[in-house]
């Protein structure tokens, strides 16, 4: 059973991890861990991930307010600027977690106007025939500009928070056709999604349908389905659209009904060697997260209580199972989030610590604590 000293207890090895992290890194930002060692790996020229460590000082300096997750948050976010000019929808990704979360917590004038910046761009990069922001050609995943991911649901959470900051209808008015096109092309109707989508850049229709980091083409990748539940959970939060939540509501309940064994879902929903498929925390995290968002419109509008019991039942899974412990005996850094796997087909990160699902593990601790 998931209890507030044991979600206060997991808070504590997140941040005991936040803070040997720090002392571990230089320059480069983390990206995955080796789940026997704790070392982490990070990409010489940087990658979309990154803001999810700034993301994690500004969360720790939110739930503590000792100073130093402050100077951090300010100092890596800075290290992140010339970024927001990359021709990328990852930018998104990058700036909401860094810029965004940081000028919400701290107000310094400098993060607000970094995440305008990035706004402006992932703006400039939207297509008027397909009507999406396609995923760019220095995308490290997927890289082109007939391409549209899942994944830039995500990304959207930039346009929509300088929507609201700045009274710009430009960006309300890209994200808003954005996250329609994305809920024809990729959401199916049993609940699940398929990660890309390839169209023709002359007419805008879609030509080809695939999820090229899942175990198949036609599969369920479980880390595609934690951003479509979260991205339009967003959507609905932005604009108050019943039909953006109800496809945040099914990717939910599809995870549900597909985990009723172990909330801590398989890499893919589809792979046919389960039991021995490897899993995703990350994606885990996330639909924990995307949950106990839902329970914030739903319990308290229509008294459903089911979502935060689909959080507890993760978040649970994850601290017990594969979060490691304060013990010194386990040579392991204490507040490694394990089995997160990020790319399966490249052998990137297979069975590691991953920066975004530590990042979303806190986001959801925090989050049930404040409910």
């Amino acid at each position: 059973m998931l209890t507030n000293a044991l979600v206060a207890e997991a808070q504590s090895r997140l941040l005991r991890r936040i803070d040997q992290t720090a002392a571990e890194i230089e320059e480069r930002f983390p990206h995955a861990a080796d789940g026997q060692t704790g070392r982490w790996e990070s990409r010489p020229e940087g990658a979309w991930t990154d803001g999810f460590w700034v993301g994690l000082c500004w969360l720790a300096y939110q739930l503590t307010g000792e100073p130093r997750y402050r100077t951090w948050g300010l100092e890596w976010a800075e290290r992140l600027r010339g970024r927001e000019k990359r021709l990328t929808h990852d930018i998104g990704f990058l700036f909401q977690y860094s810029a965004v979360l940081g000028w919400r917590i701290a107000r310094e004038p400098a993060l607000r106007e970094l995440a305008l910046a990035a706004a402006d761009q992932l703006v400039s990069m939207w297509h008027p025939k397909a009507r999406v922001i396609p995923a760019g050609t220095q995308a490290e995943v997927s890289a082109g500009t007939d391409d549209v991911t899942i994944d830039c649901m995500m990304n959207l959470q930039i346009l929509w928070w300088a929507a609201a900051e700045t009274s710009d209808t430009r960006y309300r008015d890209v994200a808003v056709a954005h996250a329609e096109r994305t809920a024809e092309w990729h959401v199916r109707q049993d609940g699940s999604c398929v990660q890309s989508v390839h169209f023709d850049p002359v007419t805008g229709e879609p030509v080809k349908k695939h999820t090229h980091q899942g175990y198949s083409s036609e599969g369920t990748w479980s880390r595609g389905l934690a951003w479509c539940a979260y991205g339009f959970l967003e959507a609905h939060r932005a604009t108050d659209r019943e039909d953006f939540l109800d496809i945040a509501r099914r990717a939910i309940e599809f995870h549900t009904r597909r985990t009723a064994d172990d909330p801590v879902t398989y890499y893919d929903y589809d792979d046919p060697r389960i039991p021995n498929a490897p899993r995703d925390t990350s994606a885990a995290a996330i639909l924990a997260s995307a949950a106990l968002g839902m329970d914030a419109i739903l319990g308290a509008e229509k008294g459903e209580s089911h979502f935060r019991e689909e959080a507890a039942r993760v978040l649970n899974a994850l601290i017990r199972g594969y979060l490691t412990p304060l013990d010194t005996s386990d040579r392991r850094p204490p507040g490694m989030l394990l089995h997160g796997c990020y790319n399966l087909h490249t052998g990137e990160a297979p069975d590691h610590e991953l920066i975004w699902g530590d990042y979303f593990f806190l986001e959801a601790l925090t989050c049930w604590q404040a409910r």
